[in-house]
Formats: structure tokens, C-alpha cells, sequence
């Protein structure tokens, strides 16, 4: 890509930020710009692995809609034996699709109406969350396919990617083998219930909608939450819902909703840190696994 049509792009899927040719080559060389596409392949195959919540807005749309990356296997294959065919899986290796650099795949978007307006749309863009910073892919809409009898979006390849750090408090995924659970009590005679907490922030969590679609939270209920985890830990928190959604994953879609806390006291706070910190620490590790699973690099997450 010469370097005209990296100002174009970077102009197209981020014009806030006005990029002439001397202040792009100054934030490609930070890295806030990404164009090498062995370093966007490597996120978007990371975020595949991880399964990572990736957040998708339209055109100049300020509204906020939520996805995956899926994998994009071949078919399977027919293979006659002795006159009875047989489907075989052919050879291939997770994520793999994405070395080719030909487009990107990711579940319908959540709230489903976003699937309506992206037919609409021309540029998209997928804002993945780390520790450190954000990353945002800049796409193209190409069509509505079938993978393996999955309904799925197909996007352009990202030509062109921003790093934005400090983009807002690092919401931790909770590693799968965490024993971090939940109780929540509502205010009068709602139904209590208990729940696993999918990702956390120092501000609040994402947490396992258990009523599914007959869920009757409401946006602004207020709430309290009693958090448990290994060694007989446990912690209380006053918070409220702030939404109440839907996402989808490669087997269907979750129910959750988001919790901001109520952070009262220092002290509750400095806990609330504390727990952060040490799912943090987990998180590490097993992203250490992930990466030595699949050959994805971590490091700028």
C-alpha cells in the first residue's frame, strides 16, 4: 500500500483525527498507525483465539454494537469408501484463514438490528479492548455468507489499524478456570439469582444474564452484589444495571448484562482494585497458554 493510499484510508475510518503526510508518518513510527498486516493478522487471530467481545460501529454512526471473530474453515469434504461417502474434515489450522489477508469474519452483531443497518453501511469498524489500549480495524461490509451452516458477517481484510491507548478502563476477561461467582439480590420481590461475572473493570463487570430472554432486569435497577471467590473470599458491593444485551459466540448467543459499581468507601474501592489485579494476573497466564497453543503474540494487549 503506497503511502497516498494509506492517508486515504486512515483519513476514511478515522477522520477525527485530520492525518496530513507528515503526522502520519509520525504515528505509523509510534505504531499508533498499523498497516504491517502480519501485526493486524496476529490481533484479529488473537482475538479469534480468545474469543474476545469486539465492538462494531457503522459508517459515522455513534451507536455501539457488539460481535466475535470466527474462524472460517473449509467445508467438508466428500470422500467415497468402498461405495459409501463419507464427510471428512480437511487439513487446516485454527484462525488460519486470516494469514491469507482476504477478508475477516465475524458472528451477526448484537442488538440484531445492527445486521439490518450493516446492508446499508459501506465502512466498518472493529474496536478491540486490551490492557493497555484499544485497537480499531478499519472494514469494509462485503456480504452475509454461511459458514458450516452458520449465518455470519464477511468483511474486507483490514488495510489499516489504529492503536488508542488509555481508551477507558481495561475490562479483564475472567479465565475460564477462575472460581469467581456471584450473588445478586434485588429490590423488592424481584427473583435473586446467582451468576458467573464474564469479564471485570474497576468500575463494574459483564456478567451472565441466568434469566436468558425472559429476563426482566431493567436498565438503572439498582442492586446488591455479594462476589466469591477461592480461599473463602467474598465481598459486597452496591451497584446498578446499565444494560441488559445479547452476544453472539460460534454456539449461539449469550445473555448478559452489564453492572456498574457503587464504590461507597476507599476501602471497597481499594478492594474492588485488589480483585481486578488478581484476575488480571490469571488472565495473563492463561493468555500465556493460549499463545504458546497457537504461536499469537499477546505482548500489546
Amino acid at each position: 500500500m503506497n503511502d497516498e493510499t494509506i492517508l486515504k484510508s486512515a483519513n476514511l475510518f478515522f477522520p477525527g483525527d485530520g492525518f496530513r503526510p507528515e503526522t502520519l508518518d509520525t504515528a505509523i513510527d509510534n505504531g499508533d498507525i498499523i498497516v504491517d498486516p502480519g501485526k493486524i493478522v496476529n490481533l484479529l487471530q488473537s482475538a479469534l483465539h480468545d474469543e474476545a467481545i469486539i465492538e462494531v460501529q457503522f459508517d459515522d454512526l455513534t451507536r455501539v454494537f457488539f460481535c466475535r471473530v470466527l474462524d472460517h474453515p473449509p467445508e467438508l469434504e466428500e470422500i467415497e469408501s468402498d461405495g459409501v461417502v463419507m464427510l471428512v474434515e480437511p487439513e487446516y489450522t485454527k484462525a488460519e484463514y486470516l494469514s491469507g489477508q482476504d477478508h475477516v469474519v465475524i458472528t451477526p452483531v448484537e442488538p440484531s438490528i445492527g445486521n439490518f443497518l450493516i446492508c446499508s453501511v459501506n465502512r466498518v469498524l472493529l474496536r478491540l479492548l486490551g490492557s493497555r489500549c484499544a485497537f480499531e480495524f478499519g472494514c469494509f461490509f462485503n456480504q452475509k455468507i454461511r459458514v458450516r451452516g452458520m449465518p455470519i458477517l464477511q468483511c474486507s481484510f483490514p488495510l489499516i489499524a489504529r492503536q488508542v491507548k488509555g481508551a477507558r478502563a481495561y475490562r479483564a476477561k475472567i479465565p475460564r478456570e477462575m472460581e469467581l461467582l456471584l450473588h445478586v439480590e434485588r429490590q423488592g420481590k424481584r427473583e435473586n439469582f446467582s451468576s458467573c461475572p464474564i469479564d471485570i473493570s474497576v468500575e463494574g463487570m459483564l456478567l451472565v444474564d441466568p434469566f436468558g430472554k425472559y429476563s426482566d432486569l431493567k436498565e438503572e435497577e439498582k442492586i446488591w452484589m455479594e462476589l466469591y471467590w477461592p480461599k473463602d473470599r467474598s465481598l459486597r458491593v452496591n451497584a446498578r444495571v446499565i444494560h441488559v444485551s445479547q452476544l453472539r459466540d460460534k454456539s449461539g448467543i449469550q445473555y448478559c448484562c452489564g453492572i456498574q459499581f457503587d464504590l461507597a468507601t476507599r476501602a471497597l474501592a481499594r478492594d474492588i482494585e485488589q480483585l481486578v489485579a488478581g484476575v488480571q494476573r490469571r488472565r495473563l497466564r492463561e493468555l500465556s497458554d493460549i499463545s504458546d497453543e497457537f504461536g499469537v503474540d499477546f505482548n500489546n494487549w
